[in-house]
């Protein structure tokens, strides 16, 4: 077994001990920090790869399936966290930061962990898709509805540059497709997911950079918001699960995946700096929920599997 292959059978715990790399090696995140947009156009172009195309296109035929998850992921989620929230004497920053995450469209790697788990990525691919160029639309919407939060976004930029950081790996996976085989493909899988993992791991250290000196400055403050981001991460995972669970265990399970872990390092581009410091901080803290998604799933996915 190659080192890649190694990698991909053991992802859950690759990608927990990731985060925490980050967190004690400050040095090494602020090194990889610069390469956070390519290893995102490389996760997205192996998931592309390993993508079941077919499946893919059967969602096509099914509108009414793809405006429900978006749907419940841009408008839904927002403005039922909006509602959960206002009861809670919460510091405005940290109240700001759990509402951007709801609003969110899913982490582009919500298929690899799909695909890591055995669930259906294509499934995966669509509501990040779908999420992602949706996201100025729904914001815009979210903004007419709360005039307060008073974000600035431009959509006509923003959804340039998404349009380029899904059309370019889509070029990429396209044109490896035309030079392999289905044979080749299939027999490279397990090279492919072992390197997606990597390119996770990267991520999870790079994303860390700036969070142990925030720790040793504020730990109290670095404590709330990582329970903060830990309810928010089950409850949307609870919620997305619970709410497609008509569709099967396997969608519903994937559709969990797209409602629980958020795009937040595209909200940070999108408000331009407006959520300040500490939702530069809960985007870091929100990855350690994320990135153990793989360890609490595992066993869920294989009893269901085996029933």
């Amino acid at each position: 077994m190659g080192i890649l292959a190694y990698l991909a059978a053991r992802a859950r715990w690759v990608l927990v001990i990731g985060v925490f790399i980050g967190i004690l090696l400050p040095g090494l995140a602020a090194v990889v920090r610069p390469l956070l947009v390519p290893v995102i156009v490389l996760m997205l172009s192996g998931a592309l790869l390993r993508l079941d195309w077919a499946g893919l296109r059967a969602y096509a035929r099914e509108p009414g399936l793809a405006a429900m998850l978006v749907g419940w992921q841009l408008l839904a989620t927002p403005l039922l966290g909006w509602i959960l929230l206002q009861p809670l004497d919460l510091p405005v920053g940290l109240e700001l930061a759990l509402l951007l995450n709801a609003a969110a469209p899913p982490i582009l790697s919500s298929p690899v962990f799909a695909q890591l788990l055995g669930l259906d990525a294509a499934l995966a691919f669509l509501g990040v898709v779908l999420g992602t160029l949706l996201l100025p639309l729904s914001l815009t919407l979210l903004l007419l509805v709360l005039p307060d939060l008073g974000l600035g976004v431009t959509a006509g930029p923003f959804l340039a540059r998404v349009s380029l950081l899904i059309g370019l790996p889509f070029g990429l996976s396209l044109g490896l497709r035309r030079c392999w085989s289905e044979a080749s493909t299939a027999r490279l899988a397990p090279t492919i997911d072992g390197l997606n993992v990597v390119l996770l791991l990267v991520f999870a250290v790079a994303v860390m950079d700036g969070v142990a000196a925030r720790i040793a400055q504020a730990p109290g403050v670095v404590g709330l918001w990582l329970l903060a981001a830990c309810l928010m991460s089950a409850w949307l995972h609870l919620m997305g699960y619970g709410l497609f669970r008509w569709l099967g265990w396997r969608r519903a399970y994937s559709v969990s995946i797209l409602s629980g872990n958020r795009n937040m390092a595209l909200m940070m581009a999108v408000t331009a700096g407006f959520s300040g410091a500490d939702f530069a901080l809960y985007v870091a803290l929100a990855q350690v929920p994320m990135y153990c998604v793989p360890l609490v799933f595992t066993p869920l996915v294989r009893r269901h599997a085996a029933a």
